[in-house]
């Protein structure tokens, strides 16, 4: 069912289920379930939206997807009602751009009587020995970390990791292409890639946290 979550007081929501829903609930959680959830983040204007993909660390199944185009405080809000619903899921939200920082913000320090999310994603430097773990939250896209991420969900793809994937993330993986002008794969011209680089991120939260 699609959905989206409305405050009824500062710290409770309830879920509205709506033809046009934000939200695509397709695994609902288990009652000892453990997930994950990872953001892109869009301006809320403009051709491009916000994506955000729940995976089920035990067994790589993607629960739930988020898909929209919004404020920054409103995805912060959705993003913090799903998370919960979601047995209080780890959430990364992708900072590359700076799109990511006000959604961050409004996560971490709640918003009109919101309580703070207490599970928020701390992005951990595989490259070096001590792996040290940075303390800003959110996931860092930059070129380092993005070729980490999309070779991780290429191996997923290859390996057919995946039970299933939603029908708005494989047309989306078709447009993913790599160009000559550009060493990293992109959405071809006039297509939408959110949704590839927030299953991206997910993957690699499956990658540090999931069932193996």
């Amino acid at each position: 069912f699609r959905c989206d979550f409305q405050t009824v007081s500062p710290q409770k929501a309830k879920r509205e289920k709506r033809d046009l829903g934000l939200t695509r609930v397709y695994q609902e959680p288990k009652e000892d379930g453990k997930y994950a959830i990872g953001a892109d983040v869009a301006t809320g204007r403009g051709q491009d939206y916000s994506a955000a993909y729940v995976i089920d660390l035990s067994n790589m199944e993607l629960a739930a997807e988020f898909h929209g185009k919004c404020d920054a405080d409103v995805y912060a809000e959705q993003l913090h009602y799903l998370g919960r619903y979601y047995n209080t899921a780890l959430i990364a939200v992708e900072t590359g751009g700076g799109f990511g920082e006000p959604v961050i913000i409004f996560l971490r320090d709640g918003k009109e009587g919101r309580p703070p999310y207490p599970s928020q994603y701390r992005h951990r430097q595989f490259s070096r020995g001590d792996v040290p773990e940075h303390k800003p939250f959110g996931f860092p896209m930059n070129v380092k970390t993005r070729p980490l991420a999309l070779e991780g969900l290429q191996k997923t793809i290859r390996e057919k990791a995946f039970p299933w994937v939603t029908e708005g993330l494989l047309g989306e993986l078709g447009t993913f292409v790599r160009r000559p002008t550009h060493p990293s794969p992109r959405a071809q011209d006039g297509c939408n890639d959110d949704r590839v680089m927030a299953v991206a991120i997910t993957v690699e939260l499956y990658r540090q946290y999931g069932h193996h």
